[in-house]
């Protein structure tokens, strides 16, 4: 379910048939449960089986089984196994939706709620659009796992999974840029804006935030490169004067 700019932007819920409302929430809802709550949920979303396994102290165990095995495997039951993983998921849930969260033991869904009655379910079918709407509403993009099913040659099967565990490492051993930790760009976006200031910045989505960040960014070039070519001309017709108004491509 690929969201288009207006929906990603909108401070209203995106409705997804037969679950729910999905929201980008404000940064003041992000400040109420705090920074690290907010990331740790973000990381449950993201986790992968093999993260999760780790987690829980059963990597050996992933590396023991095969590609098949692995396949046949999904994250949704292993958060609904028990009763504690699956209450951990339906806070995660509940802080991204629109409507009340419930897990339902006996249906093993999350069954979603408002003051009229179930309104939608999240399934093991449905779980994992579910997440992908919400990393989409957060401006995140979600790791994808190679499917290696497709992939008939030996050789570039080995190849394949090579490149793989070559991404995986190095995406463990980079280190995060604080510069671009969300305290900082709220205090850069909030000083930069003619609009935005840090008593009135807290009403934005965390997707607005990003938007504003990245047009201020890319306004900021077109600036020096429009007093570049004032002072200077435009010998080689580089400048492109319709640049301040282009479409962005946030992850």
């Amino acid at each position: 379910m690929k969201l288009d700019y207006l929906d990603l932007l909108s401070p209203k819920p995106v409705h997804m048939e037969n679950v729910g409302g999905i929201l980008s929430p404000k940064l003041r809802d992000i400040v109420s449960i705090r920074y690290d709550t907010y990331q740790f949920y973000l990381e449950l979303l993201l986790m992968d089986l093999e993260k999760y396994l780790s987690m829980s102290g059963h990597a050996k165990d992933y590396g023991s089984l095969s590609d098949e095995e692995k396949s046949n495997l999904d994250m949704f039951d292993f958060w609904t196994a028990n009763e504690q993983s699956a209450g951990l998921l339906e806070k995660v849930l509940n802080f991204f939706m629109a409507e009340d969260v419930v897990y339902s033991r006996q249906d093993r869904c999350f069954l979603i709620q408002n003051e009229n009655g179930k309104v939608g379910a999240i399934t093991r079918d449905s779980y994992p659009q579910v997440r992908d709407v919400i990393c989409q509403r957060v401006c995140i993009r979600p790791g994808q796992e190679d499917d290696f099913s497709r992939i008939k040659n030996k050789k570039a099967l080995e190849i394949a999974k090579k490149l793989q565990k070559g991404r995986s490492q190095k995406k463990k051993q980079e280190k995060a840029d604080k510069n671009m930790e969300l305290g900082n760009i709220i205090s850069a976006v909030a000083n930069r804006s003619p609009s935005l200031n840090i008593l009135n910045i807290w009403d934005l989505t965390v997707y607005q935030l990003w938007d504003c960040f990245s047009r201020i960014s890319n306004n900021n070039i077109y600036d020096i490169q429009a007093s570049a070519v004032a002072a200077w001309g435009n010998k080689d017709n580089h400048f492109d004067a319709a640049a301040w108004f282009k479409g962005i491509d946030l992850p």
